[in-house]
């Protein structure tokens, strides 16, 4: 099992790798990702089984980028 710190260390290790002008989308997901565990009509803590996910599916429809296309041009760079 990982620890808090090993997942700190791959998601820093992962945002490093990333290109300067990605910075600014993964500031916004990662604030979404936030608003997801930490807001008061959270059910389940973390851990526990929460198969419904519309709670992001809501955040992500009223997001003013177009986060479906940024992550298919993601995936295509990587191809």
């Amino acid at each position: 099992m990982i620890d808090k710190s090993q997942y700190e260390k791959r998601i820093l290790g992962e945002i490093r790798s990333l290109p300067e002008e990605a910075l600014p989308k993964i500031a916004r997901l990662l604030s979404l990702i936030r608003e997801e565990f930490v807001t008061p009509e959270s059910r389940f803590p973390l851990g526990e089984e929460d198969t419904s996910h519309e709670k992001t599916r809501n955040l992500l429809s009223t997001s003013k980028g177009n986060w479906a296309a940024d992550v298919i041009a993601d995936r295509e760079d990587r191809v």
